[in-house]
């Protein structure tokens, strides 16, 4: 099955699971005979017939022209239905569809073996091909057992995403999740769900199609699609806005009329996103009224036992957009959609391209950041708010705003500026967990300073220093502030940050930024939640100077915020069961031996009186002796290293003894200087008899070399830390973009020009 639409995958599905069924019945009544092989093979059709009741009436009737169109059906059905691409091939692929295993091999010419004229491409292919290379150990689980809800969160997880959040093309998800659904019966609704919950409508046919499918009986179907639908987000221009030929335009009112759990409903438009210089170009599509009474319509013949829309929708993420909602739906009728029953229960909501408006002086002030702000006060569950390239977010609008928001995210706003902007955070940040500033060009550091007092719940801080120009044929991407901080503005971080994602931190000082990066080591003994940190940095200083700073402070935040622990399992978590070890006896090895050394060298050794340590020796050296005729390591309690060095066996070769005599005297070593990363103190490396604190507290200081004890967080699963001087773009570039897919033509000479000798070079 290379390709579906929505209106055939019911009808695919039942196909697909009842011929196995009927072919095994075949399989048991058909009585054996033996078989004669012949020289010619019988022709084998695999195209399938229309699914359409008008092409098989007229199909009926001519059985040769059935044949005959049949090859070009199987060509074109690829075009007109619903299209995926390939997914990335593994080695072992136990999901394949009947239909995929009852294709024929192709046989394929053998060709001449040449040389390639593209090396690296075979190498990055092969690469490639490895990578995505599965080792399996064999044992499948019954993942068929497995309960609905849990079926439906793996088949969710796997297939994210199921189209570009950008240009909302479908991804390879959308197939392989319809060969999840044909492989067995316990996968097909777990499968499906994961597909209809956020369907790609993306091209215009399949958002015709999936319409199609909604409108059919649902008695007649395998499965309620209609609850499965949940979440429409909808590209105006790839959907809505064009006629389709032979179905006209999209009919928004039946695609949302038969839809109970929807939820969030989202209209997009190129022209509102980046790199957002269309932002005054007339968009002709705007809301159709029969949209909102969608929401709201309740069929009276609606049966509640078959799962029929019974109640409106209550949405709980909407986006306006000025351009898409036009004069019928102007700022000032905003208030009067949110009280409406389907979206006064909002928890999300997004304002894209609302700017001041341009009055004349003598005309008065039309307010609209009063009117913006009375319609958001009405909707008294919401907790996501996001404005984006907006001129109404200003020093006037943002004490309107609710005081109750969790998540705020401020995009392209270019009258938002760091000192109002704090001053907002300390009246309206106290409910905040996810702040978001983005391309806000005029939008510096400075409010960093009041972000622990104002925000003291927020996990998630994210920021990108990046802008776009205005217009493509000059460049004015520039910081609209002076500084992005000052030396004087240390930054005070909430202590239950998760997240701190800077992107682009450029127009600062050296001072400003050892300060800033000086502020997370301080700060680290008071953020135990943090996990994530993500910095980009530009200084335009001397590449000497910019050379040590990044060995200084890369080194200093990975020391101390990196998380250091073993490496993780392999990915196969069914392993064959483990045969029992023995307690009583451990072979000796050489790795063995040598970890154990450097795990009892640099284990802290407690103080013991003079008594208990000369009996313990006395212990040891008569237990050593013993294990030592039979071959085993014997690890002593307590006791210095030449008892320890006694519990090995003697009888080893002579290269390994003096391996182990090297590997013993560079531990010694390293027992007496005590390394950076070492947790001993400079009193304990000079006096091993001392007493030593192994609390928690003791263990996560280290010794810094002229400083006092430092703080070792040692919780991070990301840091990444970038400071250069390159110069932001909209479109980076690297190395791979200035590579050659094939020959040059001018390789260095290799002596032979491939002429006579007596030929002229020029």
């Amino acid at each position: 099955m290379c390709a579906y639409s929505y209106g055939n995958i019911s009808q695919e599905l039942t196909r697909t699971l009842s011929s196995s069924v009927t072919m095994a019945s075949r399989r048991s009544s058909r009585p054996v005979t033996a078989t004669r092989s012949t020289r010619s093979k019988p022709s084998v059709s695999y195209a399938e017939p229309s699914t359409d009741d008008s092409s098989f009436e007229d199909n009926s009737g001519s059985e040769a022209n059935t044949r005959r169109r049949s090859s070009r059906k199987a060509a074109t059905h690829e075009s007109r239905t619903f299209q995926y691409m390939n997914p990335t091939p593994q080695t072992y692929d136990p999901y394949t569809s009947a239909d995929d295993r009852r294709k024929p091999l192709s046989k394929k010419r053998k060709r001449p073996t040449t040389r390639s004229s593209r090396p690296h491409k075979a190498k990055r292919a092969a690469a490639d091909a490895s990578a995505s290379q599965v080792v399996y150990n064999g044992i499948i689980p019954a993942w068929q057992n497995l309960p609905y809800q849990i079926l439906s969160q793996i088949f969710e997880y796997a297939s994210y995403p199921i189209y570009d959040e950008n240009t909302f093309q479908p991804s390879p998800s959308g197939k392989w999740l319809i060969r999840m659904a044909c492989l067995c019966r316990a996968f097909t609704e777990p499968a499906l769900t994961a597909l209809y919950t956020t369907p790609p409508l993306v091209p215009m046919v399949q958002a015709h199609q999936l319409v199609d499918l909604l409108k059919t009986d649902p008695t007649s179907l395998a499965f309620g699609y209609r609850q499965k639908i949940r979440a429409l987000k909808i590209d105006v221009d790839q959907v809505v806005a064009y006629r389709l030929h032979g179905s006209g335009y999209l009919n928004l009112f039946d695609l949302i009329k038969f839809l109970p759990r929807l939820n969030d409903l989202e209209l997009y438009h190129q022209k509102d996103m980046s790199p957002y210089r269309a932002l005054d170009d007339h968009i002709k599509w705007t809301y159709p009224e029969t949209m909102f009474d969608a929401l709201e319509y309740i069929d009276p013949a609606a049966d509640p036992s078959k799962g029929d829309k019974t109640s409106v929708c209550c949405l709980r993420s909407w986006r306006w957009s000025s351009r898409l909602a036009g004069k019928k739906f102007s700022i000032d009728k905003i208030q009067t959609i949110h009280l409406r029953p389907s979206f006064v229960a909002l928890r999300k909501i997004a304002f894209v391209n609302y700017q001041i408006p341009s009055t004349p002086a003598d005309e008065e002030d039309p307010k609209h950041e009063k009117i913006l702000a009375d319609s958001l006060r009405v909707l008294n569950n919401l907790q996501h708010l996001i404005f984006e390239s907006s001129t109404l977010v200003n020093a006037k609008l943002l004490p309107l705003l609710p005081k109750s928001l969790r998540h705020l995210e401020l995009i392209n706003c270019w009258e938002v500026i760091a000192d109002y902007f704090a001053g907002f955070l300390l009246t309206h940040g106290s409910q905040l967990r996810t702040l978001t500033l983005n391309h806000n060009q005029s939008l510096s550091l400075g409010f960093l300073p009041v972000l622990g007092e104002a925000c003291p719940r927020l996990r998630v801080l994210k920021m990108n220093l990046s802008y776009y120009n205005l217009h493509a044929s000059y460049h004015d991407s520039e910081p609209m502030y002076e500084q992005l901080l000052l030396p004087e503005q240390a930054p005070v971080w909430p202590s239950t940050l998760q997240t701190i994602e800077l992107i682009k931190c450029r127009k600062w000082e050296t001072p400003a930024a050892e300060m800033f990066f000086q502020s997370l080591l301080d700060s680290a003994p008071y953020l135990p939640d943090l996990r994530n940190i993500n910095i980009q940095a530009i200084l335009n200083i001397g590449w000497r100077d910019r050379a040590s700073f990044r060995d200084k402070w890369i080194g200093s935040l990975e020391r101390i915020f990196k998380r250091v622990s073993p490496p993780p399992r392999s990915h196969s978590s069914i392993l064959p069961k483990a045969q029992p070890e023995a307690k009583d006896e451990i072979p000796v090895s050489g790795k063995e031996i040598v970890s154990a050394m450097k795990q009892v060298e640099l284990a802290p050794k407690t103080k013991k009186s003079s008594e208990e340590s000369k009996s313990s020796a006395r212990r040891s050296q008569r237990f050593c002796a013993s294990k030592s005729q039979q071959g085993m390591y014997a690890e002593s309690s307590d006791g210095d290293e030449e008892e320890e060095m006694a519990a090995i066996d003697i009888k080893q070769p002579s290269h390994k003894l003096r391996s182990r005599s090297r590997m013993t005297r560079e531990l010694e070593i390293l027992k007496q200087t005590a390394g950076v990363d070492s947790p001993l103190t400079p009193a304990t490396s000079s006096n091993t008899g001392s007493s030593f604190n192994s609390s928690d507290d003791d263990q996560l200081l280290v010794k810094s070399k002229g400083k006092e004890k430092e703080f070792i967080h040692g919780m991070c699963e990301v840091v990444e830390l970038r400071i250069d001087n390159l110069r932001p773009t909209e479109n980076p570039f690297n190395e791979n973009d200035f590579m050659d897919s094939e020959v040059s033509g001018d390789e260095d000479w290799n002596g032979d020009d491939g002429g006579d000798d007596c030929m002229y070079a020029w």
